[in-house]
């Protein structure tokens, strides 16, 4: 129970890999406010997190929209008290060919994967400089560091993503310095994982994928939410600026 008594809030929460945060979170002590666009989602998982002893609510925000980002940390100050983890696990493609790809298209993922994660990271911070403790965990992609055929607006996201996290850690750090609090900011970089999205790809494709990752297999969202409950933890208090990636070294050699 190492997130005993703590609060955190999980953008992409309702379902895949942002469900198996937030379940494991809970698992581990914290009140969690499940967030998604679809607010059917996040009440899925926060029943399933009551329903076994646990303490959440769910909500929906569009985390692209500074009003909703906003709403969203009050909501989870004004039903438990404070906020001390944010996990910005929101995310989307729209994939095209980049003579193809249209500002449509480009500022739809921008907007939800670089925009969303300074917005609701910047909603976040004044309550959790309260607490004097502060976890924010930022979702990139090793696959977008790496540039894929038309992703180029995924992949500008996820390397922004990078910039941005190492840019909080140190903001973090002087605020740690000064009040003597606990404030990191971290990055995570995801593999191949078995959500509702990797399960609408063809089996020949996912087994081609399966032989490229050394420990032989993908992962379940449970394994991201272990992850992800250490960064939040105490434990990590000296774990900053970093981007973590979990898929089974898929991804390695790319560098970020």
């Amino acid at each position: 129970m190492r997130l005993q008594d703590r609060v955190a809030i999980v953008t992409g929460g309702g379902q895949g890999i942002g469900e198996g945060i937030c379940l494991e979170l809970a698992r581990e002590g914290a009140k969690v406010a499940v967030v998604d666009v679809v607010l059917e989602n996040a009440e899925k998982v926060a029943r399933a997190i009551v329903d076994a002893g646990g303490e959440a609510i769910g909500l929906k925000a569009d985390v692209s929209n500074k009003a909703e980002a906003e709403k969203m940390v009050a909501d989870t100050v004004a039903r438990f008290g404070r906020l001390d983890i944010l996990v910005n696990n929101a995310g989307i493609n729209r994939d095209a060919l980049f003579e193809k790809m249209t500002e449509e298209e480009w500022d739809a993922v921008i907007n939800v994967n670089l925009k969303g994660p300074f917005l609701c990271a910047q909603a976040a911070l004044p309550e959790m400089r309260k607490n004097k403790y502060g976890r924010v965990i930022n979702f990139s992609s090793k696959g977008g560091a790496a540039g894929n055929v038309g992703q180029v607006n995924y992949s500008a996201s996820k390397m922004g993503v990078i910039g941005m996290t190492r840019s909080l850690a140190k903001e973090f750090g002087r605020y740690a310095a000064k009040d003597g609090a606990d404030f990191t900011c971290n990055a995570i970089m995801p593999g191949f994982f078995e959500t509702p999205m990797s399960a609408k790809i063809p089996d020949k494709i996912k087994e081609g994928f399966i032989t490229q990752i050394p420990l032989g297999r993908t992962a379940q969202p449970t394994e991201m939410g272990k992850v992800i409950a250490f960064l939040a933890s105490p434990d990590a208090s000296y774990i900053t600026g970093t981007a973590v990636g979990v898929d089974g070294g898929f991804f390695m050699g790319v560098q970020c």
